[in-house]
């Protein structure tokens, strides 16, 4: 039955009232109606906050529409407006309203998602107290000299106040004058003094005075691919967005370009033919390629630039936030969370390195940023750029199904040669006594530094140690928090997990048998840093993973000393593999090409090429063609031997073909759910009643319920885990399933057999199965 709608009328000539349709930031479902009080009727618009009773109390609210009827035959009054100016532009309201049922997770939480934490509290600001003279310069002298004799303090804090333009943060103030804060008190009681607390505002990057002009000749493939681009613009253009808005045309675009081919600088070009048009451009790229090397090369073409990531602080990004909002930033670049930059006059969304597992939200709202920049281009009407030289499948397949048109790079620019690619199979290396550095990795390496080159070593395994087994029972020292094997850390001499942080000192004998023959095994980046330094002892070296990038700018300031040439052998994980650009690196050795090759995930294969490719890309990328050697015990696997040939396309090929056989993306759709409980029995049972739920719901023909089961890291920060995995050809099919799923929620929140200790996560297109 249609739900029935009210009109409410005001006295004679005052007009109907108006309803306002608002989320309330709490985790409740549905939209809510509140009658929008006659003084507030003016400032009570979509995308501003509000203050209503909730349940018997206060809270907050975002309002997404406003009408003349209600749902509802008497709504409560709206008690206040919290924002002067809407914080959610119409589009973004819209497309947090999409990832709210795309996602299947509560508008509140897309909401949340497209906000910066400092703008959730009304603020973000760090509050200073600024001491100004309130008379003029020439008489706060002549005061000072006056005070000087009985008033020596007061007479500093004047005299230096008047020297430094009459404004001065106090803080900065007393300590100069070497006073605390009692003299400015009363200097601002005589009324010779004020003293104002203010907000501080902080522009971490905001651009330089004097933009370079574009440096470089386009080769013929990259005119190519800028032409396609900015015709693309033209049929975008702020006089055709609303007409062509959401159409069927080919608007968005792949940039498949392999490793050093110039990707940077079509990007470049075709912002600035953006921003001549007097709009605006989102680039994203994978948080770990944030460097000064990449913001670099934007500041250093356009004289707007703002910048939002995850190592500002809440002020910062508020700061940044407001500068974007105001349309006074031309360019923004940041990680997955600036795709909701709320710029004014968007003109193009650009993806780079799109195939990274970053742009996946890990926590609710679990979206995807090329998703959701794909969504959101439909909705702003304009076009979205994908890069990478190893593109996604789902990108890929996106090309063959005509939702995007391929733009190719083959050649790398500036006389820059592929890298000759040698494999070692390991296996055979060990039989004749090599370490986990072969001798002929370390042949190459003594080569390298003989001719004053730089090595980079990859490792995708941070520690020393990467278990320490029991050779009685065989079974490894495991973290009791989350069943998992805990990786040994020499430097520190603890035993670490990697998942929760809990750590232990190396036990004596096993925890299980009790032992005393327990064998430490594997390697991770912290060993081969140790080793490397014993056999090349001359060399400086260089780590770099989680464990030693431990403070807010280590990781710039680690890659200026390789750039400086301060570091001649660089070690670590995927922070390393890709994105960067190092003219002095001609040896690149990949420790083990297996190490994401083994995993339980359908994805392993397509992981493996891409990080095999593109931690091969940091080598021969000017003048000298380098040389890269990939360590693995598995040299024939298609993924290996494809990514070792640089042929992308024969390996999505074989790729594909087995995806398509057992319906895996891009050929179907998933939604993982996770159920976690302190008690596994409660995970357990709650699974088995989702997966009984979902058996019920009319789901499409050709879906499949696979599981619940135990999920393959059982155990994580004292909670375990099952999980359950509907694939579907059909989207629809994803779409009922979360429904039910969501349905299941709701009837165990309103007092359902479910514990309070069990929770349940909906995972719409995971990228991880573990």
């Amino acid at each position: 039955m249609a739900r029935q709608s009210f009109l409410f009328e005001k006295e004679p000539g005052q007009g109907r009232t108006s309803i306002a349709q608002v989320v309330i930031h709490l985790p409740v479902e549905g939209v809510f109606d509140y009658r929008i009080p006659e003084a507030l009727a003016d400032r009570v618009v979509p995308g501003v906050r509000v203050r209503v009773v909730f349940s018997g109390r206060k809270v907050l609210a975002t309002c997404t529409a406003v009408s003349e009827e209600s749902r509802v035959q008497d709504p409560r009054e709206i008690l206040d407006v919290v924002d002067q100016e809407r914080l959610l532009s119409p589009e973004l309201l819209e497309l947090t309203r999409w990832i709210a049922a795309y996602y299947h997770c509560g508008w509140w939480e897309a909401i949340s998602s497209a906000l910066p934490a400092a703008a959730r509290r009304g603020g973000g600001f760090r509050r200073i107290l600024v001491a100004r003279l309130a008379v003029r310069p020439d008489d706060a002298i002549v005061m000072a000299g006056d005070l000087l004799e009985k008033r020596p303090e007061q007479s500093r804090c004047l005299r230096i106040l008047a020297e430094e333009s009459g404004r001065m943060e106090a803080l900065r103030l007393c300590r100069r004058a070497n006073v605390s804060r009692s003299p400015l008190e009363t200097l601002k009681k005589q009324g010779i003094i004020a003293l104002d607390w203010i907000e501080q505002e902080r522009e971490p990057i905001l651009g330089l005075a004097e933009p370079e002009k574009d440096p470089v000749q386009l080769t013929a493939e990259q005119a190519a691919a800028l032409g396609a681009v900015l015709e693309g613009l033209k049929h975008r253009s702020c006089a055709e967005r609303e007409t062509l808005a959401g159409c069927d045309g080919h608007t968005d675009f792949l940039l498949f370009g392999v490793t050093g081919s110039g990707k940077t600088e079509v990007y470049l070009r075709a912002i600035r033919e953006v921003v001549k048009q007097g709009r605006q451009a989102i680039v994203l790229v994978p948080e770990i390629a944030l460097t000064p090397q990449t913001v670099a090369r934007f500041r250093h073409r356009f004289e707007r630039v703002a910048v939002l990531h995850s190592r500002l602080t809440d002020a910062e990004r508020y700061s940044q936030w407001r500068t974007i909002r105001s349309g006074r930033a031309d360019v923004v670049v940041g990680a997955r969370s600036a795709l909701f930059a709320p710029v004014p006059r968007l003109g193009l969304i650009v993806i780079d390195e799109e195939h990274e597992t970053s742009f996946k939200q890990q926590n609710a709202p679990r979206y995807h940023a090329r998703t959701v920049a794909l969504r959101r281009g439909r909705i702003e009407g304009i076009p979205v750029l994908l890069g990478s030289a190893t593109p996604s499948l789902e990108a890929w397949n996106g090309v063959a199904a005509g939702r995007m048109s391929l733009l190719r790079l083959s050649q790398r620019v500036g006389g820059g040669r592929f890298p000759s690619v040698t494999v070692l199979h390991m296996g055979l290396e060990k039989s004749r006594g090599g370490s986990f550095l072969s001798s002929h990795l370390c042949s190459a390496v003594d080569d390298a530094l003989a001719k004053q080159r730089q090595v980079i070593l990859f490792l995708n395994r941070r520690g020393f140690h990467t278990a320490i087994i029991c050779a009685d029972c065989a079974e490894s020292v495991r973290c009791a928090q989350c069943d998992i094997a805990m990786i040994h850390h020499r430097r520190s001499n603890r035993v670490i997990c990697h998942y929760c942080g809990h750590e232990i000192v190396p036990p004596p004998k096993c925890p299980q048998c009790g032992s005393m023959r327990l064998r430490y095994i594997g390697s991770g980046t912290e060993r081969i840093e140790s080793e490397v330094k014993s056999v090349f002892s001359g060399a400086a070296v260089l780590r770099m993973d989680s464990d030693t990038m431990t403070s807010r700018n280590a990781h710039e300031e680690a890659l200026e000393k390789f750039r400086k040439r301060e570091v001649d052998i660089l070690i670590g994980t995927q922070m390393i593999a890709k994105g960067l650009d190092f003219p002095g690196v001609s040896l690149v050795g990949v420790i083990s090409a297996d190490t994401s090759l083994l995993l339980p995930d359908f994805r392993a294969a397509e992981r493996t090429y891409q990080l095999i490719s593109q931690v091969a890309g940091r080598a021969g990328r000017v003048d000298d063609a380098g040389r890269v050697i990939v360590q693995t015990y598995n040299p024939e696997h298609y993924a290996v031997r494809l990514a070792v040939e640089n042929d992308y396309e024969r390996f999505t090929a074989i790729e594909l073909e087995g995806r398509r056989d057992h319906g895996y993306p891009p050929y179907g759709r998933l939604l993982r759910v996770l159920f976690t409980a302190e008690a596994e029995s409660d995970a357990m049972r709650l699974a088995r009643r989702a997966a009984a739920s979902l058996s019920k719901a009319a789901l499409c023909e050709g879906t499949t319920i696979l599981g619940p089961s135990r999920a393959p890291l059982t155990k994580i920060s004292g909670r375990f885990r099952w999980h359950l995995m509907v694939k579907a050809v059909e989207e629809t099919a994803i779409d009922e399933a979360g429904r039910a799923l969501r349905a299941l929620a709701r009837e165990s929140a309103q007092g359902g057999p479910r514990p309070e200790s069990v929770r349940m996560q909906i995972d719409v297109d995971p990228i991880s199965m573990l």
